[in-house]
């Protein structure tokens, strides 16, 4: 059985909590492998799964529905590991993400 990701994200722009839930649920575990992949560090990859989700619900009116929800998720996910990366002091530390980032996508 398909994750009806479609019906659920259009519950989830009418603010149904309960469909956020199961959106969460199904694509975290995902999520996180991925934010983990680019950070190499569990507890940064939570702190970044826990605010695009969050970055999700707040804007969950303006989701486009039309748009693959995971590429959506996903490339938001990397958006987030860019601007830790910005915020990063150590220039050793930015190359390594950078690094991670560019072989991520030839694997």
């Amino acid at each position: 059985m398909t994750f009806p990701t479609d019906q659920i994200l259009h519950r989830v722009t009418q603010g149904d909590e309960t469909a956020f839930a199961q959106l969460c649920g199904h694509f975290n575990t995902p999520a996180f492998k991925f934010c983990t992949v680019l950070l190499k560090d569990q507890k940064d990859a939570e702190t970044v799964i826990q605010n695009v989700f969050e970055q999700i619900w707040a804007e969950r009116q303006q989701l486009n529905m039309q748009h693959n929800f995971q590429s959506y998720l996903f490339g938001t996910i990397r958006n987030q590991v860019f601007e830790k990366l910005v915020r990063c002091n150590e220039q050793n530390l930015k190359r390594e993400y950078l690094e991670r980032m560019q072989s991520f996508g030839r694997e």
